[in-house]
């Protein structure tokens, strides 16, 4: 008996050091993952295990052996003390996701204390099992499509208000496996107690389904939830689109290809905005060429994974291919906004993965990115129901309300008041030398005028209009885009002036986006043959 639980305490010890420090060479990091996860997921409860693996000792009988006596308590202490470190950690992460989204240069969000979560309770996070409550209504296996795999659940509960929010999450499983009841489950109990109305969704598989099978069943689920979701208290137009690690993958490239007709289903119409209103990519493969400038000693693995079983074409015959598939080259300028969350220790898709998107999306895209970096986490740690976890479902929740605001139909009324005239469009060209928009034309050459006060021309107080400007200023600093102070003024004084910018030197696209990322309807486009108010939707000139 004690060879047997001195070879468990081993285990116990292997498994917490390598949770600790995985390896990333040869056999280390190929056990790394299986071994370390378990450990880093589930400290308190191999503490316990070591406890109990000695109490039994204690009553069959503690060994003789002087020197196995003292190898069964080294191995002990170390096994405790390594969890009791990884518990620390799980807790820790708290600070780390607080401060990650505080810190944020555009528009910080305050994480939630663990008081305020809905379904989260201190004792589900202690049992660690992610299971719904009773009142969670499961609506399975709702056909999106032809295929057997085309298939998605619809969560909600009997109070879900009608056009709640909606939150689409995208299982992970490298492509070959998995399956929509499997993953996100602590998130998305949150999220539904909240009054969000969630959607899991199956898709077809790799190898039997090869590239692209698997971005054309998540967007066609995309198009049920547009066309369908009303049916059971979601709204629409308030979509955030989530996954884990190739379900990262995928929520990523849905969100980042709104305007790419490329893998639409051609049996679905009616469909005019395929946008969603954020994303939430969990430990996601966000670069697919497997570079390992951004891969860092990983990115031949996944790209004999891609090349074997899921794409099934060389890369180096198709780079183009696998481009189209990366997230990382798909950045667009209108990108929606993200929260993106990686381990430090993940040995399967490497942080600097999920560094160098964010950093290449605060350089290309106007939207604002969150990054949230876990340190001593693995892959798929949001399985289980931990303190970590409830941390980043916190992280979640508050920044998809923050992006989940119903936007309002512009109506005759509101499109008349943004007419320049009535309107009072001004410039500052000057220090002090104020003009009228299209003698500043005349002056500067054609520009935009974008103002980011009132969103959605909801009247909003004065210090959330300060803090949106001085938002939109620093934005258009760290752009090195010329502007000019403007000012636009309602001659009725039913409206107050609202402050903005005449954006020069830049494309009609950069005004229009510019506008959408500060919940604008409408921008100026001010030439000198006149001043058109165009959407930020699509830019048409209002009526």
């Amino acid at each position: 008996m004690a060879y047997l639980i001195a070879a468990i305490s081993a285990w116990l010890l292997l498994s917490a050091s390598t949770a600790l420090r995985p390896g990333r060479h040869g056999v280390f990091a190929a056990l790394a993952y299986p071994v370390g996860w378990a450990a880093g997921e589930l400290p308190a409860q191999a503490i316990v295990a070591e406890a109990a693996a000695l109490g039994l000792l204690s009553w069959w009988g503690w060994p003789t052996s002087n020197w196995l006596s003292l190898l069964i308590f080294v191995l002990a202490s170390v096994v405790v003390a390594e969890n009791l470190a990884l518990v620390f950690i799980q807790f820790y992460a708290r600070g780390i996701v607080r401060r990650a989204l505080a810190s944020s240069s555009r528009e910080p969000l305050e994480l939630p204390h663990p008081r305020d979560d809905v379904f989260g309770s201190w004792w589900r996070t202690a049992l660690q099992v992610p299971y719904h409550s009773r009142d969670m209504q499961i609506i399975h296996n709702v056909a999106y499509g032809p295929e057997p795999r085309h298939r998605l659940d619809v969560w909600r509960t009997s109070t879900t208000p009608q056009n709640a929010p909606v939150i689409f999450y995208i299982h992970g499983g490298a492509w070959t496996f998995g399956d929509k009841r499997e993953q996100g489950r602590p998130m998305l109990h949150e999220f539904v107690r909240r009054g969000w109305v969630a959607v899991a969704c199956n898709y077809r598989l790799a190898p039997r389904h090869p590239w692209p099978a698997q971005i054309e069943d998540v967007t066609r689920t995309l198009a049920w939830i547009k066309k369908y979701v009303a049916n059971y208290g979601g709204d629409p137009e308030r979509i955030v689109v989530a996954g884990g690690s190739a379900g990262g993958h995928l929520a990523a490239l849905l969100a980042l290809s709104a305007d790419d007709p490329t893998w639409r289903p051609k049996d679905v119409e009616g469909i005019s905005d395929w946008s969603v209103r954020g994303c939430i990519p969990f430990y996601g493969v966000l670069e697919m060429t497997g570079d390992e400038t951004h891969w860092h000693g990983l990115g031949g693995g996944l790209r004999i994974l891609l090349e074997a079983r899921v794409v099934r074409r060389p890369f180096a015959e198709n780079p183009e291919l696998y481009e189209q598939m990366s997230p990382h080259h798909r950045i667009p300028l209108d990108a929606p906004p993200f929260l993106v969350i990686q381990g430090g220790n993940d040995t399967l898709v490497d942080v600097h993965v999920a560094r160098d998107f964010v950093e290449k999306f605060r350089r290309v895209a106007l939207a604002r990115i969150y990054y949230v970096e876990l340190p001593f986490t693995q892959h798929a740690f949001d399985v289980t129901a931990s303190p970590r976890t409830s941390a980043t479902t916190r992280a979640a929740v508050v920044f998809a309300e923050s992006v989940d605001a119903a936007r309002a139909k512009p109506g005759a009324a509101l499109v008349a008041g943004y007419r320049s005239p009535p309107t009072e469009l001004r410039v500052e060209i000057s220090p002090g030398r104020w003009v009228d928009a299209l003698d500043a034309a005349r002056e500067l050459g054609p520009f935009a005028v974008v103002t980011s006060d009132n969103p959605f021309s909801q009247l909003v107080d004065g210090s959330n209009n300060e803090s949106h400007r001085r938002e939109l200023s620093e934005l258009l600093a760290e752009r090195g885009v010329s502007v000019r102070a403007s000012v636009a003024r309602d001659p009725s004084g039913q409206w107050p002036d609202e402050q903005g910018f005449a954006v020069l030197g830049q494309t009609p696209e950069f005004a229009r986006v510019l506008a959408r990322v500060f919940d604008q309807f409408a921008y100026y486009d001010v030439s000198t043959a006149g001043i058109l108010v165009r959407q930020s939707q699509d830019a048409r000139v209002l009526a």
